[in-house]
């Protein structure tokens, strides 16, 4: 008698939440249990990825305050002598757990080291936001939370008795329950005001309560911000959360310049690094500004050459140390070469030549706070086509879907009020939108002469490639000179094309 086969059930979501709380090396907490873990390092087909194996609280403690991980231990580890303490292997399909939390790098280089930053970064959040969410979980029910206006304006650990934090020597690395105002002030810095238990981190506060065993209590809160500073950079600081193309937008590009080139990072990741005539770079993700960086030179006070105005030489900057104090007043925190300040929802990194008195300016970087940007992010290729992908989706009314409108040559398709579909070639300005849509690209292009690389599928007169906002669509009417290129959300219907394989296409 056959058996009918039972449905396959779909494999159970993994329930735990893996925390990194420090990156090199990886550490962290896995918050369903609290367990603490150490990342070691395992070869993964071509490349690598950390497996998770189990610490001791007070391995994972002694690793945050003087890396005690012996490495034999991390050795053993590695060549599977310690397979009972593993949390989790990469060789098993995934290169991060189901459910993992980086550690958030840092624009301003910290000053301490611990979980303290996952709930540093809920200050300000919505009480229900992902990252409340992992302070919670790290606290184990532990916290008391204050709320003000919807967002979480403080939060108090405890770190003896009962609750206490489950890791109180790891809340802020070198300080556990007990330590003594000398200990505080060394690991946190001098108090903020003479005779007080306040002291400064990143902008935010941390108030210390002491018994007589020492310290008892930590209190993180988030004062009021300054308001932005007038001046000519305060409507440069005010395109931070604006759309792209925005009144806020547009005030403060009347002081960068024009766009210059607006770079993609690949064709996977959907931020923009715009770059502006003044030599500013914007960051954008999501149509909205993300950061902007202004880096002085010395030509900035001379005459501007013929033919360029004074709006494209970038706004008045502080020159100097001395300068910037006067001009944006005493920093929160300094360390080095590095000066920070808060502004509103604005934080600003000012980075000197020195750490002199009397160093030059050499960089300020704004964003969000809350906030991380790299500088060196990876310039693949620029281009219109950066904008069509970002405006795909949005409402018809949005500034960046307007800003696209207004181009030669570009026809638009929207559905349900938003854009769908951006074309070009088919009407007027032909070689002016082809030259632009991928920069390096001829007025009249082939499709080899498209300088994308090879397309996700190709036919005989067409080529379509996949991006992570949607796909680009070329089509040459006799298979060798582009006629139009269209990017859309979706991919076009009744199109003759085939998977490109290199032994068939190339």
């Amino acid at each position: 008698m056959s058996k009918r086969r039972s449905r396959s059930k779909a494999p159970e979501r993994d329930s735990r939440c893996f925390v990194q709380v420090r990156s090199q090396p990886s550490l962290g907490v896995e918050t369903s249990t609290g367990t603490t873990w150490v990342g070691v390092d395992q070869q993964v087909g071509h490349g690598s990825a950390d497996a998770l194996f189990e610490l001791t609280t007070e391995q994972y403690v002694g690793e945050l305050v003087w890396d005690s991980v012996r490495p034999g231990f991390v050795g053993e580890c590695w060549s599977g002598k310690h397979d009972d303490l593993r949390l989790f292997d990469p060789r098993g399909g995934s290169w991060y757990p189901e459910q993992w939390v980086p550690a958030r790098t840092r624009m301003f280089p910290p000053r301490v080291d611990g979980e303290i930053w996952h709930h540093v970064d809920a200050l300000g959040e919505a009480p229900d936001s992902e990252r409340a969410t992992v302070s919670r979980a790290l606290a184990g029910g532990t916290e008391d939370v204050t709320v003000d206006a919807g967002r979480v304006a403080g939060i108090r650990f405890t770190l003896s008795g009962d609750p206490a934090y489950p890791r109180p020597a790891g809340l802020i690395a070198g300080l556990g329950a007990g330590a003594s105002r000398a200990q505080v002030s060394a690991v946190l810095g001098a108090s903020i005001e003479a005779d007080s238990d306040v002291h400064g981190l990143e902008g935010d506060l941390v108030r210390v309560r002491y018994d007589a065993e020492g310290l008892a209590e930590v209190l993180l809160e988030r004062p009021e911000p300054r308001p932005l500073p007038d001046g000519p950079l305060k409507p440069v600081f005010g395109m931070l959360g604006e759309p792209e193309g925005g009144f806020a937008w547009t005030l403060g590009s009347e002081l960068l310049g024009e766009v210059r080139r607006r770079w993609a990072v690949s064709s996977g990741f959907p931020r923009r690094l715009l770059e502006f005539d003044s030599g500013a770079e914007v960051q954008v993700e999501d149509a909205r500004v993300l950061s902007v960086r202004l880096r002085p030179s010395p030509e900035s006070d001379a005459p501007p050459p013929v033919g360029v105005t004074a709006l494209a030489r970038g706004p008045r900057y502080p020159r100097t140390r001395e300068e910037a104090r006067h001009t944006l007043g005493a920093p929160l925190s300094t360390t080095g070469r590095m000066e920070l300040r808060r502004f509103g929802a604005c934080d600003l990194m000012t980075e000197y030549s020195s750490a002199e008195a009397d160093a030059a300016v050499t960089e300020l970087t704004a964003l969000p706070v809350g906030a991380s940007v790299s500088h060196r992010i990876h310039r693949w290729r620029s281009g219109e086509f950066t904008m069509f992908l970002d405006a795909l989706g949005l409402p018809e009314e949005h500034p960046l879907v307007l800003a696209v409108g207004r181009l030669d040559g570009v026809d638009l398709s929207f559905r349900d009020g938003c854009l769908e579909r951006v074309e070009i070639g088919g009407a007027g300005s032909q070689a002016e939108r082809f030259a632009a849509f991928v920069d390096g690209t001829p007025a009249s292009p082939t499709r080899k002469e498209l300088p994308f690389g090879v397309p996700t599928y190709i036919g005989e007169q067409d080529d379509l490639r996949d991006f992570e906002q949607g796909w680009i669509h070329v089509h040459a009417r006799d298979g060798v000179h582009i006629t139009t290129i269209a990017v859309s959300l979706e991919p076009p219907e009744d199109v003759d094309v085939h998977l490109w394989l290199p032994h068939r296409d190339r």
